[in-house]
This record gives C-alpha cells, structure tokens and sequence, in this order.
C-alpha cells in the first residue's frame, strides 16, 4: 500500500545529557494528530536512547506504549531501556502485552507473565499508565467472536485483580469488528489500527463501536525527519495515554527533564560498586536489561534506575525467549572424539571455546583427550541465532525467504504480516 507520508521537522538543541532535538509538524489540516508512539525490539534491539524520548517530548509527544512481553515465554529484550529512557524524558508511559492465549486458563496464564515482566523491567502499576492487551495475532481467528471475547475479557479481568487499574485493548478495526464482539468486551473506547490510503487526509478512522472513539494508529511507517527507521503513530481521542497528569513524574507539554552529567560508571565507583564490564552486565539482567554491550541508551537507563532507588525485582528471564539472544538448541549435543581430533579443533567445530568445552566434560587438560571419547556440546554453545534483515528497495518476502532459506509463511508469521505480506524500507524483519 503506498501511503502520502507526514514529516516532521527536527531541529538541534543541546540538552544536559548531549544531543536532542526539537521539531514541528508539517502536515495537512485534516491529518491525524501524532499524539503517542508505540515502540519494541524492532525500533531499536538494544532500546532507545534517551536523547530519542527527549526528541519527542520536545516535539509535543507526551506519551509512548513500549512493548513487554508475548505469551507465555517471551519479554522484549529493549523494554527495561525503553522505559527507564521514556521516564528520564518526563513521558507518560505505558505497556503493552501480545495476546496468544485460547482459553480463560491461558489467559490468566499470559497476564501473569505479563505482570511479573512488568514488575522486571520497572513498571510501576500505580504510577505509570495503562497497561494494554494486544489482541490481533491470526491464529486467535480460529476461535468463534464469542470466545475470543470471553478470553480477552479474561486477559483484563486478571490484570485488574493483580492491582492494574488502568487497562486498555489494542487490535484492528476490522478484527475488532468481526473477530470480536465490541458490545460484549469489558473495555470502551478501545486503541484501533486503521492505516489510511492517504494518511494526510486523514479519512477512513477505524469503525467505532456505538461512535465511543479511544485512541486511533494511523501509520506504522511514520518518519521523523534527521531519526533513523519507521514509527507506529497514533492519534489519542480519549487521552487514555496523553494525559499526564494522571501519570506520576510525567512532565507537561514540552517539558523536557534534563540529567546531571554523572556517568554510569563513575556512579558505580562512588557507591563502591563493582563497575567493570562484567559487573554491569550482571546488575543489567537484575533489571530486565539482559543484552548489555554498555550502549548509552543502556547505561543511562540503568543509571536512572539505580539514582532513583528502584530496586531489582526477584523475577528473572531464565525463561524468556530473547530477540537478541542466541537460540539454543532443545537437546545437548555430543561429539565421538576421533583420530587426529584436537579439544580445540571441535570447539572450532561447534563455534565454542576450548574452555567451556572443558568445564563442560570436567576435561582438566586440554590436551589429553581419547579417541572414542564423547564430548558434550551442550545447547548453549550452540550457536543458532536467529536473523533479521532490514528492508531496503526492491525487496519483497519472497526473495528473502528464498535468500535465507526460511518458508515465506513462517517470515509473514515472525512478523506478523498482513496477506499480502506488505513490507516498508526500514523494517527489521526476523527472517530466520
């Protein structure tokens, strides 16, 4: 679908951290408003920078829904960095969970894991905004509208038992009209996806159950000019997500909160905190943030974290499915030493090291190893890692479904394409 983009404006202004930027709209009368931004994984692997919220919030856009977790085994390895960044900024922010479950058991299941990942990456339930059930993946078609309304209906009903007052739905206009029963769901003025031939128009808006209009998502490929990739944009009708003054620590219009120049680690000095390499990737998992490389987006985010006291929650990711992460394999695989082999020639092998290899079997010299010998490899030096591809001009999915020998329905169900497996110059799609 080729859609008549709306630009934004950006402009250089030195904030106490180094760069930000300020910018103004550029658009048609009749064009949805950018009220809020919707961000995961795929805007940014690591998390977004500080300087990037401050951006927006200088821009007037006063709120973000960040991306935590899908099912029952999956958090959003850049949602502890997105959060702690999007506060720093003085945004209202709120979060979102992608719905997989089928049943009222699964359901209940699912926003557990969505409270407990919550809590892991800092967000507060009776601070920070609303917490959001994303309803749209195809698989739930395969349920009557019914059930899929008593589950969703569930999913809330959970949330708000565990302590969550501020619950909203996300899902299509289409799917939310016939894949769901609106008259029958226990939440009103819903956020609903409609993407318009013509954005600058403004026209078609999604159908509104009984005209009771929530926040609308216009475009998924909203760029801001002088920032790299593709938004998901949104116009808030209810101000369910831009009202901040019912979110604690959310600044007003254009209020952009400024941090002292202390770095991460001359804090961790002060506070005689180990502040080596390996024990900051340490104190990163303890809050959510379980791919650190020391990025400045994941530095000042832990920074925030540990200046304002928050403390690490005591649940972990051991069972989180991890974007970012190597994939290992199911079963431990063994290798039958033969003649010739070397400790060090199968750890080449296998992608692995001569000492993890060694830990591993108990080996204490390398070089003593037998023929017939098994030697483990276990599933975590395995490396499986899963790919992504950033589409560039003339791509399409099926010449990269072709180019990484991955089935073309299994790419449009990774990515959650729609039928006709529309793709945008930008988008990071995992393609293996």
């Amino acid at each position: 679908m080729k859609h008549k983009k709306l630009y934004s404006r950006i402009s250089a202004l030195a904030l106490a951290t180094g760069l930000a930027f300020s910018f103004g709209s550029v658009s048609h009368a009749t064009a949805p408003s950018v009220d809020f931004i919707d961000v995961s994984h795929h805007n940014a692997e690591q998390g977004l920078s500080l300087a990037f919220y401050q951006t927006m919030k200088s821009g007037k856009i006063n709120a973000v829904v960040v991306k935590v977790s899908e099912g029952q085994s999956y958090v959003d390895p850049a949602a502890s960095v997105n959060i702690a960044n999007a506060k720093q900024a003085g945004m209202a922010v709120h979060a979102y969970h992608y719905m997989l479950a089928k049943t009222v058991p699964a359901a209940k299941a699912e926003a557990a894991w969505f409270d407990k990942k919550l809590k892991l990456v800092g967000f507060d339930k009776t601070k920070d905004g609303y917490v959001v059930v994303d309803v749209e993946d195809k698989s739930l078609k395969s349920l009557s509208a019914a059930e899929l309304t008593k589950v969703t209906n569930a999913f809330v009903a959970e949330m708000k038992d565990l302590g969550y007052n501020k619950v909203d739905l996300y899902t299509g206009s289409a799917f939310y009209n016939t894949e769901l029963q609106p008259s029958n769901l226990s939440i009103s003025k819903p956020w609903l996806a409609r993407y318009p031939l013509y954005p600058s128009t403004g026209k078609p808006e999604p159908v509104w159950h009984n005209g009771e209009k929530g926040a609308w998502q216009w475009s998924s490929t909203y760029k801001f000019i002088g920032i790299s990739g593709y938004f998901d944009v949104s116009q808030d009708f209810a101000g369910k997500y831009t009202n901040v003054a019912k979110v604690d620590n959310a600044t007003p219009t254009k209020v952009v909160k400024k941090i002292g120049s202390l770095s991460l680690v001359d804090y961790l000095k002060s506070k005689k905190i180990d502040s080596s390499y390996n024990g900051r990737v340490k104190l990163a998992k303890e809050y959510g943030i379980t791919n650190y490389s020391g990025t400045a987006a994941q530095n000042l985010a832990l920074l925030s974290k540990l200046k304002s006291g928050v403390k690490p929650t005591k649940v972990n990711t051991t069972n989180s499915k991890l974007t970012t992460s190597s994939s290992a394999a199911v079963s431990t695989i063994t290798y039958t030493v033969k003649s010739g082999d070397t400790l060090s020639g199968i750890a080449a092998k296998y992608g692995t090291s001569v000492s993890k290899l060694k830990s591993l079997n108990g080996i204490k010299n390398a070089n003593l190893i037998y023929v017939g010998e098994k030697i483990k490899v276990s599933s975590s030096t395995v490396s499986s890692s899963k790919k992504y591809h950033t589409v560039v001009r003339g791509d399409v999915v099926s010449k990269l479904a072709k180019k990484y020998g991955s089935p073309i329905g299994q790419i449009r169900s990774w990515n959650h394409l729609d039928s006709r497996y529309t793709i945008y110059i930008g988008d990071n799609l995992r393609v293996k």
